[in-house]
């Protein structure tokens, strides 16, 4: 007869009962809009507290936002074959930076993340009252850390490089969110990680937008460009990052022993 040792499981079981509760919080996690929050932080700093964009970043994008239309228009006229399909993607994108620039819309987008956040909370209140033990500390949904605390984990450290943490859960506006997210950032895995991702954005991402800017090549620039490449490398390094910690905690897991 086999008998299959217990080991913690990232995704549990679709019979288990936890699978339906970390389904819910990837879902719900992995959906929020991660590139808005971004462009907005940049074009509105005055909505973060403490965040880690310098401050020359907003300046040196908002000097150059009246500047789209004009780009565009030259781009369609030296580029006739293309003219159709260019402005079309550009319009598209500068329509999404013009959202993301607008104060109503980030304001709802992050009362909407609020939300979100206050079922975190309940949720980890919930795990506190399942397990009353002194020294007993759950996750997200149980026990195990699962998929739903590794996009919960990433979710907290962008959003605290962005300059939205002590919004959410300083304070002791959210404890319970405040206690995980110290606790999470004691994990070996975590910090091997993620732990300098932070210093990465800010000293290889912001240059890299910037020298690109400057050079004018190819001449699409203006805030789509700088926003564009900040948000969209930003937003790349939180899903790699996201990826590969989950990866390294499931490889850092015991394997299962069969006998």
């Amino acid at each position: 007869m086999c008998i299959l040792e217990r080991t913690p499981r990232l995704m549990p079981d679709k019979e288990s009962m936890y699978y339906p509760r970390v389904q819910h919080y990837r879902e719900l996690l992995d959906s929020l809009p991660m590139d808005a929050y971004t462009h907005g932080c940049i074009l509105h700093p005055e909505l973060t507290v403490d965040s880690m964009i310098p401050a020359y970043a907003t300046t040196r994008i908002r000097s150059q936002i009246g500047n789209t239309e004009s780009e565009l228009k030259k781009l369609a006229e030296e580029n006739p074959d293309l003219q159709e399909a260019y402005i079309a993607k550009q319009k598209r994108l500068k329509s999404k930076l013009l959202d993301h620039d607008n104060v109503k819309y980030l304001k709802k987008i992050l009362d909407e993340l609020e939300k979100v956040l206050d079922q975190v909370e309940t949720e980890l209140q919930r795990r506190n009252e399942e397990t009353p033990e002194e020294g007993h500390q759950p996750w997200l949904c149980g026990e195990f850390f699962t998929l739903a605390d590794v996009s919960l984990a990433v979710t907290l450290h962008r959003l605290k490089f962005l300059g939205f943490a002590r919004r959410n859960w300083g304070n002791g506006k959210r404890p319970n969110l405040e206690t995980y997210y110290e606790r999470v950032l004691k994990r070996k895995t975590f910090n091997k990680v993620l732990g300098h991702v932070n210093n990465i954005l800010i000293s290889a991402v912001l240059p890299t937008a910037f020298r690109v800017a400057k050079k004018r090549a190819p001449k699409v620039l203006g805030t789509t460009l700088v926003v564009g490449l900040l948000a969209g490398m930003g937003y790349f390094a939180f899903m790699l990052f996201r990826r590969r910690f989950g990866s390294m905690i499931l490889a850092l897991r015991p394997r299962p022993n069969y006998f």
